[in-house]
């Protein structure tokens, strides 16, 4: 699981956001991390020239072992 969080800029010329830059996948890897950067950054990058988003992104892992998975299709 991780969160990532996305910084967007405003073009004053056409009044839209667009991308930045975001944090890479291994920044972020638990809520406090990413609450102290979350932090940091609403300071380094001020509304509203920079809009900022956060997402989560919980992964997840299933392991098998090589017999059951050869055979997990077969019907």
């Amino acid at each position: 699981m991780y969160y990532e969080i996305n910084v967007s800029k405003l073009n004053e010329k056409t009044l839209e956001y667009k991308h930045y830059f975001a944090t890479a996948k291994r920044s972020l890897t638990s809520y406090d991390e990413a609450v102290i950067v979350l932090n940091h950054f609403v300071q380094l990058f001020p509304e509203p020239e920079y809009k900022i988003s956060v997402s989560y992104n919980p992964e997840t892992f299933t392991g098998y072992n090589v017999k059951s998975f050869l055979n997990m299709n077969k019907e």
